[in-house]
C-alpha cells in the first residue's frame, strides 16, 4: 500500500513476525471503538493496536491527507492497511473536525463502490481522536513509482493503464461519487498489474455536506481542471463535475508519455494561472494518444469527452475493439478518434490534418455500405424471389463478447490470483459463447456486482449477464430479458457456529431480531423486511457481509442469499460458519441481456438448451458445486421457461 510521498521507516520495517528480535511486551492498545483514549494520547509507534484490533506494524507512507500503515488484523488474521490523520492535535479544532469529516467521507465514498479497479474498504472506526480506515493491503508500487523509475511510458502501456483507470472511474461517477485527485500517486498496480484507483480523501458525493470554503482549494494544483481554479477577482471556481476528474486522468496520461506535467510553475498560483490560460504544450512521444489527450485536456469541460466516449478512444489504441454504444447527441466538437489500427505506421506518422482524409474516407465508406444495407433491406422482397439470405449471426456483428461476472462467489465465480475466473457460471458461460461462435480469446469477463448488474446492460459494456441474476417479474418489467433458468437455488441465511445464542432455525432469528446483512440490488432486500427479518446492513458483495459476521463488534448475526452462493462461504471457513435452509423460496438463475436483440437470445437459448440436455449440465454442477453441497450427484436440470418464446 502506497500513499502520496515517502515512508519514514525503512522498507525491511516490522513484519510482525513475533520471532523478528522486536521487544515482546504486550502491544499498547489505543482508545476503542468508541475512540475513548487515555491522556496523554500515546504517539503511533509498532505494536500499538486500535480498537482492541488492528495492530500498527510498520508506516507505509505519509501525504497531505493522512498517514497509512501496515496492520495486523488480529481477530481475522490477515494483514491489512490503515490509514488515519496526520498531525493530530496540531492543528487548529476547526481544522481538525474537517480533517475527520474527510477522512469519513473517504470511508463512505469508496465503500459505495464495488469495482476491480477502486481499492476496497473493510472496515471504518474512530479511535485515537481520529477516524481510522481499513483497506486492503497492497504490496504494490503506484504510478508515480514507475514514473520516477522510468521518467515516461511506452504508448501502449500508457493506454492500457489509463484504460483500467478509467473504467475504475466510470464505477465511481456511476455511484455517484467524484474523486477529486486522480493523479499517479493515487494508481496503484496489484501483482497481476491490474491498476487501482486508491485514495478518496478528498471525494465528494450525492448527499455529502460540502465542507471546503468557496475560496478553498482542494486537491493537487498541476492535476486540477481549471473549472476548479478560483482566479481572484473574477467568477469562484465551478462545483467539480465527472468531466473534472477526466480532464485530471488526461494529465496523468501526458505525463506518462511524455515524462512530465504538461502545465507547471513555480508556485501553486503560477501553476493555476498554466492551467487556466496557456493552450497545451507540444507533445514529442503520445502518437495515436495525442487526439485523446487533448480532446481530454480542453479547458471548457463541456467541450471534453464523456467517460464512455473516452473508453472508446482508449479502446482503439490499445487494438481492444470498442464497445457498440448507440450514437450520443452532444454539442461538444467531433472527438478527433485515432486509427482503430494501432498497428498501422502509415496512419500514425502523419500529421493530424493528413491523418484525418482517411479516417473520413473509412466513415463515407462505411455510410454508403449502411445505405446499401437499407436499400436491401428494404426491397427484400426481390431477394426472396430467388434465396434466403442467412441470419447473421451475433459474433458476426459484436467480434467480442463481453460478460458480466461475480468475482467473489466461490464455487460460482471467482476472481483467480492469476486475474482469470474459475467457477460454474465462468464454464457455463465460455460453453454459451464457443456455442455462439467465439474462440477464448474473444470472450471477455468483466466484473459485476448485484448494484450495477442493470446499469452495465442498459449501457451496452457487457452484451450478457452470468452472475446468479434471479429471474424476477420485476426485473423483466424493467427491461432485462432473461435466458434460462440454468440453475435453481434456495434460499438461505450464513450464521457463526461459535455465536450465542446458536441460530439453528431461520424463525429464530426472527423472533431474535437478529440483524442481518445481504446486497444491495438483489431480491434479499425486499423480501427480508417483507418476511419479517430484520435487515439492517447492506453492503456491495456477500464478502462484505461474511466479514460482518466473522466480525464479533459488527452485531451482524446473520448473512442472506441463496443456498449455494453461502456453501461457498461455508467452504472456506466451515469451522466457523453454517448454513441454516429452511428459509423458504427459491431464485432461478437466468442469463441476461437487454431488449431488442431477438437473435441473441435464441442462440443463447440454443446453447442453454444443448448444454441443459446433455451430461454437461451435470459435469457442471459434480465439479464445481457437488463439493460445496455435499451431494454425490446433480439434481434433476431446470426447465428452460424463459426460452420457450424464443
Amino acid at each position: 500500500m502506497h500513499s502520496e510521498g515517502t515512508a519514514d521507516e525503512p522498507e525491511g520495517g516490522f513484519d510482525g513476525d513475533p520471532g523478528d528480535g522486536h521487544p515482546a511486551d504486550a502491544p499498547e492498545p489505543l482508545g476503542d471503538a468508541n475512540g475513548d483514549t487515555a491522556e496523554p494520547e500515546p504517539e503511533l509507534r509498532p505494536h500499538m493496536v486500535i480498537a482492541d484490533r488492528y495492530e500498527l506494524q510498520r508506516q507505509l507512507g505519509r501525504g497531505g491527507m493522512g498517514v497509512v500503515w501496515e496492520a495486523l488484523d488480529r481477530r481475522l488474521g490477515r494483514r491489512v492497511a490503515v490509514k488515519g490523520l496526520l498531525y493530530r492535535g496540531a492543528v487548529e479544532p476547526d481544522t481538525q473536525a474537517q480533517w475527520v469529516e474527510r477522512a469519513r467521507r473517504e470511508a463512505q465514498a469508496i465503500a459505495r463502490i464495488g469495482h476491480q479497479n477502486v481499492v476496497a474498504v473493510h472496515d471504518v472506526i474512530e479511535a485515537g481522536n481520529q477516524v481510522w480506515i481499513v483497506m486492503e493491503l497492497l504490496n504494490a508500487r503506484s504510478l508515480a513509482d514507475l514514473l520516477r523509475e522510468q521518467r515516461r511510458l511506452p504508448v501502449a502501456q500508457a493506454a492500457r493503464i489509463a484504460l483500467q483507470v478509467l473504467r475504475g472511474l466510470r464505477a465511481v461517477h456511476e455511484a455517484g461519487v467524484l474523486h477529486r485527485d486522480v493523479k499517479p500517486h493515487n494508481i496503484l498496480f496489484r501483482p497481476n498489474g491490474r491498476a487501482l484507483l486508491m485514495d478518496f480523501g478528498i471525494a465528494t458525493f450525492e448527499g455529502a455536506v460540502q465542507l471546503t470554503k468557496s475560496q478553498e482549494i482542494i486537491g493537487t494544483p498541476k492535476y486540477l481542471a481549471p473549472e476548479l481554479v478560483h482566479r481572484g477577482g473574477e467568477a469562484l471556481p465551478m462545483p467539480g463535475t465527472s468531466a473534472s476528474d477526466l480532464w485530471s486522468l488526461g494529465v496523468t496520461l501526458f505525463e506518462m508519455v511524455e515524462g512530465h506535467a504538461p502545465f507547471n510553475g513555480l508556485s501553486s498560483y503560477e501553476v493555476f494561472i498554466a492551467v487556466y490560460e496557456q493552450p497545451l504544450p507540444a507533445m514529442e512521444h503520445a502518437g495515436p494518444l495525442a487526439p485523446v489527450i487533448r480532446a481530454l485536456l480542453r479547458k471548457d469541460p463541456k467541450d471534453r469527452p464523456s467517460a464512455r466516449e473516452t473508453e472508446a478512444m482508449l479502446m482503439a489504441v490499445t487494438s481492444e475493439p470498442p464497445a457498440l454504444d448507440p450514437p450520443t447527441h452532444r454539442r461538444n466538437p467531433p472527438l478527433e478518434l485515432p486509427p482503430h489500427d494501432a498497428g498501422n505506421a502509415e496512419d500514425s506518422e502523419e500529421s493530424d490534418g493528413q491523418a484525418s482524409k482517411p479516417r473520413r474516407r473509412r466513415t463515407v465508406i462505411g455510410a454508403a455500405a449502411v445505405g446499401c444495407a437499407v436499400l436491401l433491406a428494404g426491397g427484400g422482397w426481390l431477394t426472396r424471389q430467388y434465396a434466403a439470405a442467412p441470419t447473421p449471426t451475433y459474433q458476426q456483428g459484436h467480434a467480442e463478447l463481453k460478460i458480466g461476472v461475480k468475482d467473489d462467489q466461490p464455487g460460482l465465480s471467482q476472481l483467480q490470483p492469476d486475474g482469470s475466473y474459475a467457477g460454474y457460471d465462468i464454464d457455463l458461460a465460455t460453453r454459451i459463447a464457443r456455442r455462439m461462435g467465439y474462440a477464448a480469446k474473444d470472450i471477455r469477463f468483466v466484473p459485476v456486482n448485484s448494484e450495477n448488474r442493470a446499469s452495465m446492460l442498459s449501457a451496452g459494456r457487457v452484451d450478457l449477464v452470468i452472475a446468479s441474476y434471479s429471474i424476477t417479474p420485476e426485473r423483466k418489467e424493467q427491461g432485462i430479458v432473461f435466458a434460462g433458468p440454468y440453475y435453481t437455488a434456495l434460499r438461505s441465511f450464513l450464521v457463526r457456529k461459535d455465536k450465542k445464542p446458536a441460530y439453528t432455525d431461520a424463525a429464530d432469528l426472527i423472533s431474535d431480531k437478529a440483524q442481518v446483512c445481504t446486497v444491495r440490488g438483489s431480491t434479499y432486500e425486499g423480501w427480508l423486511t417483507e418476511a419479517g427479518y430484520n435487515l439492517t446492513k447492506r453492503q456491495s458483495s456477500y464478502q462484505l457481509c461474511v466479514d460482518y459476521l466473522l466480525d464479533d463488534t459488527s452485531g451482524i448475526s446473520a448473512v442472506s442469499t441463496d443456498d449455494i452462493i453461502l456453501a461457498g462461504y461455508v467452504g472456506q471457513d466451515p469451522d466457523k460458519l453454517q448454513q441454516i435452509s429452511n428459509a423458504g423460496g427459491a431464485e432461478g438463475y437466468g442469463v441476461a441481456m437487454v431488449p431488442g436483440e431477438p437473435e441473441l437470445k435464441k442462440e443463447v437459448c440454443d446453447a442453454l438448451g444443448e448444454i441443459v440436455n446433455s451430461h454437461e449440465w451435470g459435469d457442471l454442477y459434480t465439479e464445481h458445486l457437488a463439493p460445496l453441497m455435499a451431494n454425490e450427484s446433480a439434481p434433476n436440470p431446470p426447465k428452460l421457461t424463459e426460452c420457450e418464446d424464443a
